[in-house]
């Protein structure tokens, strides 16, 4: 990919409301990153945007590209060889990732290792244990740099690190923003014995919407997902949710039922999760066959994308409108707009692109939409 490409692949990410799903289909129809932001005005306006779409400016995305080579860190894009096999496969791969550190450990089997900030000592020194002894034995453990059990795992993984294994860190900030501030250590220990990753642009701030996205990447690059201490509402079942909807083994650490902390795990084995407390468990789990799957997302596929080149056909207004008159705020699978509608599936992706770039809905997991505003 030449550098030109590049710098166009990295404006067109960086434009409002485009999400990676909706990239990659205008980059697999297009062929370019240049010709697909030639399309992104009209498309947006289509879509039901009312002012002038924000296109990343060319300056902007080279003064990112600089930015991010002169803390050390370089940018893998969606399609080059050194970008992880794990997250490719993924239909909302990050198109870009800012990476800080040893690439090489991108390539490396991962389990991710997550639960709750407000962990036990307990907690915590299982995490430390079995990311140590995950390690030893050829896998890199990924966290998210979080308080309590991500920070745990990742310093456990750092303790036992080499240049075959050691310790990913997902960022919810750009790659040169430390967060929290309290694990400043650990991100320099990470970005000098392992590597760091974001999606994100240089320099933002951590948000809140963030890191459920983050989420996905580090069940993305896992072969499996360790739940150590995590509340029923905490963002630990979030990301074993997404695990799942990848078709990825999740596991639970059991805890006492009297700790609040202990609530999601124990739910976790109640439905089927394996119950682990070592790192051998978890490599044996591996290698066996998995059943397990939340109820709520045992149908739910992953988003799909066509292996032949989308055709872009053109919507009439009638199609746009049998579309909208489908979605509300309720969370919609795209199979069953294409069954009500009638319309191909080809005509429904164009459509969604526009909605998309025209800021109407988002794209949720289990090939899925919801609409987020009233035309």
């Amino acid at each position: 990919m030449n550098q030109e490409e590049k710098i166009n692949r990295l404006r067109l990410f960086r434009s409002e409301n485009v999400g990676p799903v909706t990239f990659r289909i205008l980059i697999d129809h297009f062929k370019t990153a240049q010709e697909a932001l030639k399309v992104l005005p009209e498309k947006a306006r289509k879509g039901g945007l009312r002012k002038p779409l924000k296109i990343c400016p060319r300056e902007e995305a080279e003064k990112e590209i600089e930015a991010t080579l002169k803390v050390g860190a370089e940018m893998l894009f969606f399609g080059e060889e050194d970008y992880p096999e794990q997250l490719a496969a993924l239909p909302d791969a990050p198109p870009v990732l800012s990476v800080m550190g040893n690439k090489v450990l991108l390539k490396k089997p991962h389990v991710a290792i997550v639960g709750t900030r407000n962990a036990s000592v307990n907690g915590k020194n299982i995490a430390r244990h079995i990311a140590s002894d995950l390690v030893k034995a050829g896998y890199s453990v990924v966290s998210g740099l979080a308080l309590g059990i991500d920070a745990a795992a990742h310093d456990g993984a750092l303790y036992t690190a080499d240049e075959n294994a050691s310790t990913t860190a997902v960022l919810g900030t750009g790659i040169n923003v430390v967060y929290p501030e309290q694990n400043r250590r650990i991100y320099d220990a990470v970005r000098q014995k392992g590597v760091l990753i974001s999606e994100y642009a240089f320099n933002t701030k951590p948000q809140p919407s963030h890191f459920p996205q983050r989420n996905r990447i580090i069940a993305g690059l896992a072969l499996g997902l360790v739940v150590i201490e995590a509340t029923l509402r905490s963002g630990s079942l979030i990301t074993a949710n997404k695990a799942l909807e990848q078709g990825k083994d999740v596991f639970a650490v059991p805890a006492s039922p009297l700790d609040p902390r202990a609530a999601g795990v124990n739910y976790l084995i109640k439905n089927g999760a394996p119950l682990v407390e070592s790192a051998e468990d978890i490599i044996e789990q591996l290698k066996a066959p998995s059943f397990f799957s939340f109820s709520e997302t045992e149908e739910n596929d992953p988003i799909s994308l066509p292996d032949e080149p989308v055709v872009f056909p053109e919507p009439s207004d009638r199609d746009r409108a049998d579309l909208l008159a489908l979605l509300d705020g309720s969370p919609v699978e795209i199979d069953m707009l294409i069954r009500e509608t009638g319309l191909p599936a080809s005509v429904i992706s164009v459509l969604l692109v526009e909605l998309e770039l025209g800021g109407q809905i988002e794209r949720l997991p289990g090939n899925k939409i919801i609409r987020i505003t009233s035309l």
